[in-house]
């Protein structure tokens, strides 16, 4: 389902991106992968290390508490460094980017979150979890942690 988002999320600003930036031609696939890959790895930390509020709170129409304001700081974050250090994209471009992209993608997540009652996170689920089939975040958390614990 990502994956889907990231193709709106690219039709809907993509041209803003590229005309805002004056990037590379072929490059607007590749910083929409890293958008999605820096995201997808800060929202599942989120949500594998238990705090599923603050996941719910950024994705909601509810003003962000201190913790959905640090996990968005944290995937723009991610995103300029990914942008700059995987793209070789200068850090002002990064930004750029970043400052278009990071709400434009909060908001379409937001949408579909909104589609379900405030305390269900199946939609975020569906997003971000999709080694959760027919299971919680809890479970694969303990997957993981098993995983880790045999090497």
């Amino acid at each position: 389902m990502l994956e889907q988002l990231m193709n709106t999320l690219k039709s809907e600003v993509g041209g803003q991106i590229s005309s805002q930036t004056n990037l590379p031609a072929g490059s607007i696939d590749k910083v929409f992968s890293v958008i999605g890959d820096v995201t997808t790895k800060e929202v599942s930390g989120q949500m594998l290390g238990g705090d599923l509020s603050n996941v719910m709170n950024l994705f909601s129409n509810k003003p962000n508490n201190d913790g959905a304001n640090l996990l968005q700081s944290n995937i723009a974050s991610g995103v300029i460094s990914g942008l700059t250090a995987k793209l070789g994209l200068s850090p002002e471009m990064s930004k750029t980017i970043a400052a278009v992209a990071i709400p434009a993608l909060i908001k379409l997540i937001t949408q579909k979150n909104s589609a379900t009652p405030d305390d269900d996170p199946s939609p975020l689920n569906e997003i971000f979890g999709g080694t959760v089939k027919g299971g919680t975040l809890a479970g694969a958390a303990k997957g993981l942690l098993g995983r880790l614990l045999k090497r």
